[in-house]
């Protein structure tokens, strides 16, 4: 009887392993103000020290956002660009980068 239940035991133990967990949601926001306000601003549009200090940073607020493809926002993310913007694909999840995007896209003038 025992064999059976350490047997029954071990295999819900590996059934529960190979189950997928549930997905944690996906707070934009949150991860804005925690991972790329202190550059790009609370509201995407950096104070003008940082623009001086890091020149090319975009203002994601500026009319000019919408011509930029969200694939440009989604490499620079995750693959970092120039010297100042890191690399955020081995921080962030691909769903988190893309939600990223789209949170950057809500911000206007």
């Amino acid at each position: 009887m025992t064999t059976k239940v350490l047997f029954l035991a071990g295999l819900m133990a590996v059934a529960a392993v190979g189950m997928p967990r549930a997905q944690q949601p996906v707070d934009a926001a949150s991860q804005f103000a925690k991972t790329c306000a202190s550059c790009h601003g609370p509201k995407g549009t950096p104070a003008a020290a940082m623009v001086h200090a890091m020149p090319g940073m975009p203002d994601f607020a500026a009319a000019a956002m919408a011509s930029v493809p969200d694939s440009v926002l989604n490499s620079a993310i995750t693959n970092g660009k120039g010297r100042f913007m890191a690399a955020y694909k081995s921080r962030l999840s691909p769903e988190m980068i893309n939600a990223l995007v789209q949170y950057i896209r809500t911000f206007k003038h």
